[in-house]
């Protein structure tokens, strides 16, 4: 099985032919299909402007001077030469362009659709006209590692908090997670895929060891029915180990390139403790399509509880943090109460922070079950203090507020508007992060209260409140990936809401397409009967 690409193809004669039907064959219509075909035919991953001049020959007007405005002025690529992710475009190109052009409803669609045909779809999932729908045909060549019932089924025997590893391509809340493999020598105690072990390490070995090759773990990924090209936010290396240690960094970068080479936008991220050379960074910076975030974790805790180097980590941070091609957050976290919370802890971070030029700053408690209290005791560690439940990271809000009021004390001569911002998810983070072009792609508005607060920025707080209400046919297309395409749905301006039993896995996985919040009946009455109670 091979991975498929797309090359640059001549003009086809169907386009002469759609040309001559009229100026309006771009619009939504029962020719669609027929008219992304043809515009595809001719996409280069590597330069998407042919395919504009193509749907140029397909249409007069305002929206024929939109296309050229869009070709003139490169406004599918950032000044640096990245390429607008797919999801971005409305804020970023298409907004801009109607207002311009004055373009109407139906032309502004049409331009969208025609920079759709831009974008490769190489997965299982989409095509410019149907992106959230399962594909009735293959690409050629293109055989999925296993069928759409098998990996379905893996997916929902997955352990509490998603991990798959008997396909080790895995719905998780923070995104599709990437795993190669399962082992890291890093040894902090709080690792969470302890697995029962305790001082042997998890799965009884910390090195890295049987891991899986890059192409195999992409072409996993693009066989995948949950996968949606430029949509779904994705980790590497995410659940199971380190995406930047020089056993596994050959591996992380061959499918960081192969994602890219596929001409995929999707947001891609790799959290961190150890760090990378100037010239690894550079290379990360030669990527052109995949918008990659670096999350680099850093919350002062001692050494004997999470031993990474920490200059070696916020020396990278800084460097990194100096790239206009890369987003970059500072991850405080894992916060441990009666560990790492002391004043003299919080100052560290923030003055580290600070000094690093910190942009984006995501908070984080800590994850804690049984195994991890036999792990600190065999150790010989002191044991955080709360009341943990399990699967859940606990940040008290009384820490969460001394946290804040270091900040303060710590930024008091910097200006707000030159302040970081600070947010409890990473959702949130990555899109702060990318200058708020999109709504919070977990749907965590729906509870502001909770999550919405600390120093997520107006900016954010305005794209999240006023997010697209999905439409029906996508919220179809997307429950019909999950195997539930005949559940009642009722959607409305604050919530989508699914009359059945979904995992909450399932749920993430509408949230992350959809930008919207979801819940199921139940959820929905309970969040209901908590507002009113207030």
């Amino acid at each position: 099985m091979s991975i498929v690409t797309r090359t640059t193809a001549s003009c086809p004669p169907v386009l002469d032919q759609l040309a001559s039907a009229g100026p309006t064959v771009l619009h939504q219509g029962p020719r669609r299909p027929q008219v992304a075909r043809a515009l595809q035919a001719v996409l280069d991953v590597g330069g998407p402007y042919p395919v504009v001049a193509a749907a140029r020959r397909l249409c007069d007007g305002p929206l024929e001077h939109a296309l050229a405005d869009v070709a003139e002025h490169r406004l599918l690529h950032e000044p640096t030469g990245r390429r607008v992710p797919l999801q971005e475009l409305p804020s970023r190109v298409l907004t801009r362009l109607a207002q311009q052009h004055h373009l109407s409803d139906t032309e502004a669609e049409a331009l969208h659709f025609a920079l759709r045909c831009s974008f490769t779809f190489p997965s299982i999932v989409g095509t410019p006209d149907a992106p959230f729908a399962l594909k009735a045909e293959l690409p050629t060549g293109f055989t999925p590692f296993a069928t759409l019932e098998e990996i379905t089924a893996s997916q929902r025997a997955a352990g509490p908090d998603g991990l798959n590893t008997r396909y080790m391509i895995s719905q998780m809340k923070g995104g599709m997670s990437c795993d190669f493999g399962v082992g890291c020598p890093l040894m902090c105690a709080y690792c969470y895929r302890r697995e029962g072990d305790t001082v042997d390490g998890y799965l009884g070995s910390w090195e890295p060891t049987g891991f899986l090759g890059a192409e195999e773990v992409v072409e996993r990924l693009l066989a995948h029915p949950w996968f949606t090209p430029h949509v779904t936010p994705l980790g590497l290396h995410m659940s199971t180990s380190e995406a930047f240690l020089p056993k596994l960094w050959s591996r992380t970068w061959a499918a960081l390139k192969l994602l890219d080479g596929l001409g995929l936008t999707n947001r891609v991220s790799c959290i961190t403790k150890y760090g990378l050379s100037g010239e690894q960074i550079e290379q990360l910076e030669s990527l052109v399509n995949i918008d990659l975030d670096i999350n680099v974790c850093y919350a002062a805790m001692p050494p004997a509880i999470e031993p990474p180097d920490r200059r070696r980590r916020l020396d990278f941070l800084r460097r990194v943090l100096a790239s206009d091609r890369l987003n970059v957050l500072a991850y405080y976290r894992p916060i441990a109460e009666g560990v790492n919370t002391t004043d003299a802890h919080m100052r560290d971070v923030w003055t580290a922070f600070k000094e690093a030029g910190a942009r984006t700053v995501v908070l984080g408690g800590l994850k804690f079950g049984d195994d991890h209290v036999h792990s600190f005791m065999s150790y010989g560690l002191p044991l955080p203090s709360g009341s943990f439940t399990s699967g859940k990271k606990l940040l008290p809000a009384a820490t969460e507020q001394r946290i804040m009021a270091m900040f303060e004390k710590v930024y008091a001569d910097v200006p707000a508007e030159r302040r970081p911002a600070v947010v409890k998810r990473s959702s949130c983070g990555r899109s702060v992060e990318r200058g708020s072009h999109l709504a919070d792609y977990n749907g965590h508005y729906d509870l502001p209260a909770t999550n919405c607060r600390l120093r997520c920025p107006a900016a954010q707080h305005q794209v999240c409140a006023t997010a697209t209400v999905p439409e029906e046919g996508t919220v179809r297309q997307l429950l019909a990936r999950i195997g539930r395409p005949d559940a009642q749905v009722d959607i409305t301006s604050t919530t989508v809401v699914v009359h059945a039993d979904l995992s909450q896995f399932e749920r993430t996985f509408l949230r992350q397409n959809l930008l919207h919040p979801v819940h199921t009946a139940r959820q929905a009455a309970d969040l209901l009967a908590g507002r009113l109670s207030r």
